[in-house]
């Protein structure tokens, strides 16, 4: 099993992050065989909170049969400004296998985000 994340068919939504977003990240994985698994492992540290650890279950979305992907979705957050998110995401084939990817993001501050340029 191979998974991949952060590209044109698998996104993170949204790609930059505000306070209070809820945010959706899709895994791609080939080939299309039942028995797989992916889990999001998270964890948060920042000023706004806590270190945290968290693990979420990715859920099937739908299979691409012309070019044999499965893709799944896992919706995570919200998160407060200035938050730091590490994900690991982390598929397990149906023989056990796994393949990973780590990937992550920082929560920008919206009132900074839309000021304006004189």
């Amino acid at each position: 099993m191979v998974i991949w994340h952060n590209t044109d068919d698998a996104p993170r939504t949204p790609s930059e992050v505000f306070p209070s977003d809820k945010v959706v990240i899709w895994i791609g994985s080939y080939p299309i065989e039942l028995g797989q698994e992916i889990l999001v492992e998270l964890e948060t540290s920042g000023p706004a909170s806590e270190n945290s650890r968290l693990t979420v279950h990715a859920e099937w979305r739908y299979n691409d049969y012309g070019r044999n992907n499965s893709y799944w979705a896992a919706i995570i957050g919200p998160f407060a400004s200035g938050q730091k998110v590490e994900y690991r995401l982390v598929g397990t084939g149906p023989d056990g296998g796994r393949h990973m990817q780590v990937d992550g993001f920082t929560v920008s501050d919206r009132r900074k985000s839309s000021r304006k340029k004189s």
